[in-house]
């Protein structure tokens, strides 16, 4: 599945997969969902490193704020259900426009990399370390990628809900690590 992400990534079209069964496009996701959290995690720990190697504070994750401001119902609604309807329809919505065009593959990538730099706003200093921003973000740009490959070969959908089980996932460890 990894290969067929990367072939992806390396030239995207916009080529939907046709006439596969749901148990398959499963599968697919749930693979994908799993790649997108070995990355994830991997550049996570890269960056940690980074910074604790050359000194630097990247400063508190900006959900850190949310678990003092509000509920974990409200985190949940807004981290779990708004943020991926509307980052997805935002994002990886309008390649649909692009479908038949030559520009698909900047379009895409356009995408991927606004998508990172949108949330370089949830790290506390990242102003302050803009050069540090390719490091910081480099996560959600990869996801960028994973959520855009779902959305050309499954469809929409697919990538709302693998955005919506990533955040989901996300808020089940930090909550706990919050109850801790």
């Amino acid at each position: 599945m990894l290969r067929h992400v990367w072939e992806f990534v390396r030239k995207p079209r916009y080529n939907p997969y046709s006439n596969i069964n749901p148990r398959l496009k499963f599968r697919i996701f749930l693979n994908v969902l799993g790649w997108n959290f070995v990355f994830g995690i991997g550049l996570v720990i890269l960056l940690e490193g980074l910074s604790h190697l050359l000194g630097i504070n990247i400063g508190a994750h900006k959900a850190d704020d949310l678990f003092q401001k509000y509920s974990a119902i409200t985190i949940f609604f807004l981290m779990v259900l708004i943020a991926p309807v509307t980052e997805e329809f935002i994002f990886r919505g309008p390649l649909v426009f692009f479908k038949r065009s030559h520009y698909f593959p900047w379009v895409y990538y356009f995408s991927c990399l606004l998508f990172g730099l949108v949330h370089l706003g949830n790290f506390e200093n990242a102003y302050d370390l803009l050069w540090l921003a390719p490091f910081m973000v480099a996560p959600q740009v990869v996801m960028g990628f994973f959520l855009g490959y779902l959305r050309v070969r499954l469809g929409l959908h697919y990538a709302i809900f693998m955005h919506m089980a990533h955040n989901g996932i996300l808020f089940l460890l930090i909550s706990s690590a919050e109850i801790l």
